[in-house]
C-alpha cells in the first residue's frame, strides 16, 4: 500500500469513510475500494485528492493563488460559469494551466466597444464603497475569504488604473488638438 493511501485509510479510521468521501468530494464506495487497492478508475486522480486534502500538497493557481491540490481538481470540474470567479476559473484551467489535465481549448479574444457619450448619456460615477462592497460579496459568496478579497481589489485596482490613464492620454490630446506648438 502507498503512502498516499495509508494516509487515506489512516482518516478514514478516525473520521469515518463517509466523511473522508465528503471531503474529497467522491463516493464512499471510491473510499472502500482505495484502501482495500481494488479501485479500478484514476489512481492518479485520487492520490492528488488525497495529497491535497490530507498531506498539505498545494500549487499556485494563477486565479486564486495558492491553494490545496484537491481544491484545484475541483475547479477543473466546475462548469458553473455565472460567477465571475468561477468563469475565470473555467478559462484559466482549459487554457493551458499547467496543473489542469483539461485538454487546451482555444479561447475568443474580447473586443474592445468605444462608447460614445453625449452630456445627457454620460457614464455613472465610480463609487469606492459600491465597489468594495460588491467585491466582499463576492468574496464571501466564493468562500475565499480576505486572501480572495485582496486578489479581487487587486484586479478592481489595475482596471481603474487603466481607466484613469486612459482619462489622462485623452486630455492631453485634447489639450494638444486645441493649443498646437506653433
Amino acid at each position: 500500500m502507498s503512502k498516499w493511501q495509508q494516509i487515506l485509510a489512516e482518516q478514514a479510521n478516525e473520521h469515518g469513510q463517509e466523511a473522508v468521501a465528503k471531503n474529497l468530494g467522491v463516493s464512499k464506495t471510491v473510499i472502500s475500494q482505495l484502501i482495500n487497492s481494488k479501485y479500478p478508475g484514476d489512481l492518479q486522480r485520487m492520490k492528488k485528492l488525497v495529497e491535497g486534502a490530507y498531506m498539505h500538497r498545494t500549487v499556485v493557481c494563477p486565479i486564486m493563488g495558492e491553494i490545496p491540490l484537491h481544491q484545484c481538481d475541483k475547479h477543473q470540474n466546475n462548469t458553473v460559469t455565472s460567477n465571475p470567479i468561477k468563469l475565470r476559473l473555467y478559462r484559466a484551467c482549459r487554457s493551458g494551466c499547467p496543473h489542469s489535465t483539461l485538454p487546451e481549448q482555444k479561447q475568443f479574444k474580447r473586443i474592445a466597444i468605444q462608447a460614445n457619450f453625449s452630456a445627457s448619456d454620460a457614464p455613472k460615477r465610480y463609487s469606492a464603497d459600491a465597489a468594495y462592497n460588491r467585491l466582499e460579496r463576492q468574496s464571501q459568496t466564493d468562500g475565499g475569504g480576505v486572501r480572495q478579497l485582496c486578489s479581487l481589489l487587486k484586479q478592481e485596482l489595475k482596471a481603474l488604473e487603466l481607466r484613469y490613464n486612459k482619462l489622462i492620454q485623452q486630455q492631453a490630446a485634447r489639450r494638444q488638438h486645441e493649443h498646437p506648438k506653433n
